[in-house]
């Protein structure tokens, strides 16, 4: 029998060799995909059930909380939040090189983050609130470069605020409320320009506020509520012109407030309760004209009220309460602030009669003006 040779020609044969090489990567990146979920698995107790079609008799792509790529077919986001989980994250969570988004809030798993997760070269979402995750935040989360959002709240993680966060120059989100993190807001902070979400209450902070935080040109939210803060609130807060939201109450601030405040137009609340702030309440805040809730409760503010607070049409809550404030209440309160539905001046010093306006306040539910220097007839909710 005469033999029988093919010639394949080499740019042919090359061709063969990459598709060949392709199929077989792709199969084996497939593959650490599923080992890499399946680790997940065998780390959690799942009380519900919820993981019962992880198994490699189906593609992955089908199992639940899991979104693949439509090119690759490789995983992109790992979503199984409030599915009662209980464990740890098993340290091959970083062979899932394609993912964008790690959410598992509302769990029950704990332990520290493994390190690991430096691997997750594309991850945009890190979500792992509401668990029971403990240690210090690790140096190395600051090679996450390209995260957006980063939500560890509610967990009992502790340590300092590492300063390599300020390497994450796309965050947008950095929630972190509600765990036992202590030492100061590092001045680093200041460096990530698109950051729009800022929380830390809830936390063992204490320290000046760095005015560094000037510098977060983007910033809508400010929360650093319960915490042992000090210091006075840096005058250059005012040219961050986007804030909607400042949370500041119970820590131990003091010093005026800048009436430069008056230059942050865009804000809706405004909490600054329970510090140890004086002098009087400028009257720039009536430039607030978006302002719904004040609270500036259990301070030692002095002097009068200023009239153009009760100019803001769009207030809805007024808590001046536990101060020093001086004075009357105009008579035509609720002419100024429709909408108002709460308001507390208990614990001061103001004086004159209670104003009859109160009639006008059609969306009024609590008064609180006990403890006062008040005159005449007391008008009640039933009154109105």
């Amino acid at each position: 029998m005469a033999n029988l040779c093919f010639h394949i020609p080499f740019p042919l044969f090359s061709l063969l060799c990459l598709m060949v090489c392709f199929t077989l990567c792709h199969a084996n990146f497939t593959m650490n995909d599923e080992l890499a979920l399946l680790a997940f698995k065998f780390s959690v107790k799942d009380p519900y059930n919820h993981l019962a079609n992880w198994s490699n008799s189906s593609s992955i792509c089908k199992w639940v909380g899991i979104m693949c790529d439509a090119h690759h077919e490789r995983v992109i986001a790992l979503n199984l939040g409030e599915m009662g989980l209980k464990g740890t994250l098993p340290s091959k969570i970083g062979n899932l090189s394609f993912l964008v988004e790690l959410d598992l809030h509302s769990n029950n798993l704990y332990g520290d983050l493994p390190k690991e997760l430096i691997q997750l070269k594309k991850l945009q979402i890190l979500n792992l609130s509401y668990n029971e995750f403990n240690g210090e935040i690790p140096i190395w989360i600051g090679s996450l470069f390209t995260l957006q959002h980063f939500h560890l709240c509610n967990n009992s993680f502790g340590g300092v605020i590492p300063k390599s966060v300020s390497k994450l120059s796309k965050l947008k989100t950095l929630d972190w409320n509600d765990n036992f993190i202590e030492g100061v807001i590092p001045f680093q902070i200041g460096t990530l320009q698109c950051l729009k979400i800022l929380r830390f209450a809830g936390n063992k902070l204490f320290g000046r506020i760095p005015p560094t935080i000037s510098n977060l040109s983007s910033l809508e939210l400010l929360s650093l509520s319960y915490n042992s803060l000090t210091g006075d609130i840096p005058k250059t807060i005012s040219t961050l012109t986007n804030l909607k939201f400042i949370y500041l109450s119970v820590n131990m601030l003091s010093g005026i407030i800048p009436r430069s405040i008056g230059n942050l137009t865009k804000l809706q609340k405004l909490e600054l309760d329970h510090n140890n702030f004086e002098g009087d309440i400028p009257k720039e805040i009536g430039n607030l004209k978006s302002l719904e809730i004040l609270y500036f409760g259990g301070n030692k503010f002095s002097a009068q009220i200023p009239s153009t607070i009760f100019n803001i049409s769009e207030l809805r809550k007024i808590d001046l309460s536990w101060n020093n404030l001086s004075g009357d209440i105009p008579s035509d309160i609720c002419n100024g602030i429709p909408n108002l539905q709460n308001l507390a001046l208990q614990e001061n010093k103001l004086f004159n009669a209670i104003p009859s306006g109160w009639t006008q306040c059609k969306e009024l539910e609590i008064i609180t003006l006990n403890y006062n220097l008040f005159t005449g007839m007391y008008y009640s909710l039933s009154n109105l």
